[in-house]
């Protein structure tokens, strides 16, 4: 035995670690020392950990228009910036026009379908994943196609039942959330038996694992983050996460409530969103108020994108409900509401309802429409049973989007919202159609934006200024109907899809090959915060003890 141990411990590798032997022991010995050291450590870093935990904050602004990096000068050098990284884009895509395969991610409002079919028409492959999450109706890329009413727009499930005919015009594939393969790897892997997790990593590439297994809920999105990877490039909004998972280049868009709100929560999912905004190659901006977003939540890759709009879809024409309601509520001056029944976001408050009641009351001709949906439809629906003006105030039931450009072909003024000041797809899609907008708008801010041609909508910031506008329109059909005109000439400048589709077109090639701006190019958003800035900010801290 002896023999057989000098043989072994003469071997040269075995000699060596003998000859090392007093090296290892004292490499242990300091290790001990070291280990003994790092439990107190650990002790503060748990405690620090738990103060983190109790000093977390929600970073939430509530008053967007009133952040102060909204200057005309601000807005100004960003639109002139944006504008460079047009050209530069414009000239790239030029020199490469190879179809892109392009995933459009969520259908929040219906932007995503909306934008995945103009990029078809100019010859790209598209394909739309909508949010299975979402379980709206008006999230359903059918609803665009729909031509009838459906009772509860956040019933999505029954709609789809009740009209499983309804055609897509483009690639749509809804994509559980569904992750229980890779979480079920994940598990083996902590336990010793790491090939399960290691191959599924290998057939996506791409795919970023760490924030699977790092934030709370997220691994749910492994298999429509694995599907995305097969892209050249991802067009997302609302939730971009799996965009952000998928490894492959990226672009976002805002809806509203995902910067406002969820990107700025204090738990994983508001982490992930913020994590997931910031790894776009772009954020489209298409509203001033979005860069006071991108301030307070320290975004820098925002570019200016008008919102594109498929002008050859939205026109005017002859509306046929017109005729339905004139047969059932008599010939007069119809005023559409179709935005959402909010009080806090969209503003029918009590003082707006009384003005509408004062206007029907000095003219007997005018008809408000109004879609039953929102927070407060059923509380608008009581006022008006209690107001005893139900002949000029008519609630119809919500309308899939076909239906709904009849509608807007049908009334003669469109009444928008009062809050923000800003315009989403409501407003451009009346103005699209050439009716007359009565909004509030914040012109200070749209006016650098647009270098100066801002939207010709009847801007009322006041109940007052409401039912001023109302009683001029009603009582002028012609200057109506040249506001209108105006308005789609506008619309078509700006917002037509011969000018933003090849913009649109143009930064996804840019970012699906990844191709640097030029070094000159600085984004102002990279900007110094100053100090009003910074007071602001901590003003949009909430502390958060859950």
């Amino acid at each position: 035995m002896k023999k057989i141990t000098n043989i072994l411990f003469n071997l040269p590798v075995i000699s060596q670690i003998k000859k090392s032997q007093p090296l290892l022991t004292s490499w242990l010995r300091r290790l001990e020392v070291r280990q003994n050291a790092i439990e107190p450590v650990d002790n503060q870093v748990t405690a620090l950990n738990d103060n983190v935990e109790e000093t977390r904050y929600n970073n939430i602004d509530y008053t967007p228009w009133n952040h102060p990096y909204l200057t005309a000068n601000n807005i100004s050098r960003f639109q002139k910036y944006s504008e460079s990284v047009w050209e530069f884009a414009l000239s790239y895509v030029n020199q490469h026009q190879e179809p892109l395969k392009c995933a459009f991610l969520d259908n929040m409002a219906q932007n995503m379908h909306k934008w995945a079919m103009l990029v078809q028409k100019y010859d790209q492959e598209v394909a739309l994943f909508p949010n299975v999450a979402d379980v709206s109706a008006i999230s359903a890329p059918e609803w665009e196609n729909f031509d009838g009413e459906h009772l509860d727009l956040l019933d999505g499930a029954n709609f789809l039942n009740a009209h499983p005919n309804i055609g897509l015009e483009i690639p749509c594939y809804r994509i559980p959330l569904e992750g229980s393969d890779f979480y079920a790897a994940y598990l083996k892997f902590c336990e010793g038996d790491r090939s399960p997790l290691l191959h599924l990593l290998k057939a996506s590439l791409s795919l970023r694992h760490e924030p699977l297994i790092t934030y709370q809920g997220v691994y749910p999105y492994y298999q429509l983050a694995t599907a995305l990877s097969q892209f050249d490039v991802i067009y997302g909004t609302n939730i971009p996460i799996a965009a952000y998972l998928s490894g492959k280049p990226y672009c976002v868009a805002s809806t509203g409530g995902d910067l406002q709100f969820s990107a700025g929560m204090s738990h994983d999912f508001g982490q992930i969103m913020n994590l997931s905004f910031n790894a776009a190659r772009f954020l489209m901006i298409s509203n001033p108020h979005t860069l006071g977003h991108c301030r307070r939540l320290g975004l820098t890759n925002g570019v200016y994108l008008p919102y594109p709009m498929d002008d050859q879809r939205y026109f005017p024409g002859e509306g046929k409900a017109r005729k339905e309601w004139e047969a059932k509520y008599g010939k007069g001056v119809y005023v559409l509401t179709t935005s959402r029944l909010d009080k806090k976001v969209k503003g029918q408050n009590e003082t707006y309802f009384e003005t509408l009641i004062n206007v029907a009351k000095q003219k007997p001709e005018i008809r408000f429409i109004f879609l039953a949906w929102g927070n407060d439809a059923s509380e608008f629906r009581q006022k008006l049973q209690l107001s005893g003006m139900q002949n000029q105030f008519i609630i119809l039931n919500p309308v899939g989007k076909k239906r709904l450009i009849d509608y807007y072909r049908s009334c003669d003024i469109l009444l928008d919202q009062f809050v923000y000041g800003y315009y989403g797809a409501t407003a451009l899609e009346a103005a699209a159609i050439g009716k007359p907008v009565i909004m509030k708008l914040r012109t200070e801010q749209y006016k650098p934006l647009y270098s100066g041609d801002v939207a010709p909508m009847v801007n009322a910031s006041t109940p007052g200024d409401i039912a001023q506008a109302l009683l001029f329109l009603v009582d002028n059909p012609e200057f109506r109907q040249n506001k209108g005109l105006e308005l789609r000439k506008w619309l078509v400048r700006h917002h037509g899809e011969e000018k933003t589709v090849p913009l649109m077109i143009a930064l996804l090639r840019l970012t699906a090959d990844q191709v640097p701006l030029p070094k000159d190019l600085i984004n102002p958003l990279w900007d110094d915060i100053n100090a009003e800035e910074e007071i602001y900010h901590a003003a949009c801290k909430q502390s958060n003890s859950n």
